[in-house]
């Protein structure tokens, strides 16, 4: 009997979807891609671009094609970046601004989920877009799909962005750097101080062991939750990175990797919360999409930080209601 390649939806082809339909296109893991798009053109458009691609040597030839919700009923994997993003031309973004997307991405969140649910309750649902960790809430807590199959890029990208600030100021690969940011994708989110490794030495010891300057929590946290602004403010959209995080999950799960990352999940019993938050936090990620959530230990500062992180997240669940 022939093997069934692994089929990728994606919902939204603007910038991010892009950047995640390219990556896709490159991974490997997909022998075909649908994308649905409101602007019909567009879509077709993205598909027809990368269709031509596949001629070329290194890029697989994947079926790509523009098509519909029914085109989902069979996906194994369906990436959502649907929605309005911020505007660049109101001038520079500030960390809020993603918040400010609520109630419109509210509305499309529910009315994309139920096109889904109504033909397929397998598919792994990662979601990309804006306000996230509210988008993820409503999706995992509003619909009858397996909430393990419901997440969000979470924290990963943040949590990239961590690696690669505290790697520079060492002046070590990042890929040696180890750590994660949790709670909320946006201003509130924080690095687990306590988990952070370079070469198995903690962060509190990293400043003497490679003679740099000693790295405060606070400027730190601030500089992280910057990093997604600056982009933005520099090129007007964050595209290369989401996209990225997006298939690092996808293939997690398709591969079944068992892979810890820090994705967005409803929590149930984590941190006293159950079932009224969706956050980023620490995950193990295989077949059936988030297999367990694991509740870091916490320290004073890192507590004080998850309860402003969680306020937070859920005033724009309210502000998408």
């Amino acid at each position: 009997m022939p093997i069934k390649p692994h089929k990728l939806g994606i919902i939204g082809v603007g910038r991010v979807g892009d950047a995640v339909l390219s990556d896709a296109m490159m991974s490997g893991l997909f022998g075909e891609i649908c994308v649905i798009d409101v602007n019909e053109k567009l879509a077709a458009g993205q598909a027809l671009d990368q269709h031509h691609a596949t001629a070329l040597p290194n890029v697989t030839n994947v079926a790509v094609y523009a098509g519909d919700y029914d085109d989902l009923s069979n996906a194994d994997v369906i990436i959502m970046t649907a929605g309005p993003s911020i505007d660049a031309s109101n001038g520079p973004a500030t960390g809020a601004a993603r918040r400010e997307l609520a109630a419109t991405n509210g509305k499309i969140i529910r009315s994309t989920m139920t096109q889904i649910t109504s033909r397929n309750h397998d598919a792994a649902i990662i979601i990309c877009s804006n306000p996230l960790d509210a988008l993820v809430h409503i999706a995992s807590t509003e619909f009858d799909h397996p909430q393990g199959l419901v997440l969000g890029t979470g924290t990963i990208l943040d949590s990239a962005r961590m690696c690669r600030v505290v790697a520079d100021h060492l002046g070590v690969d990042p890929d040696y750097v180890r750590g994660y940011m949790i709670g909320e994708h946006g201003p509130s989110g924080f690095p687990m101080f306590t988990g952070v490794n370079v070469g198995g030495v903690g962060f509190d010891g990293l400043a003497k062991l490679f003679d740099a300057d000693p790295m405060d929590r606070d400027e730190l946290t601030t500089r992280i939750n910057d990093a997604g602004t600056a982009v933005f403010n520099l090129k007007g959209w964050t595209s290369a990175g989401i996209g990225q995080s997006a298939i690092t999950i996808a293939r997690s799960i398709l591969l079944n990797e068992h892979a810890v990352y820090p994705v967005c999940t409803t929590l149930h019993g984590q941190y006293g919360h159950d079932g009224d938050v969706s956050m980023g936090v620490p995950c193990v990620i295989g077949a059936t999409g988030v297999e367990r959530i694991l509740e870091v230990p916490l320290d004073d500062w890192e507590q004080e930080h998850l309860a402003s992180t969680i306020k937070a997240i859920q005033e724009t669940v309210e502000a998408a209601s």
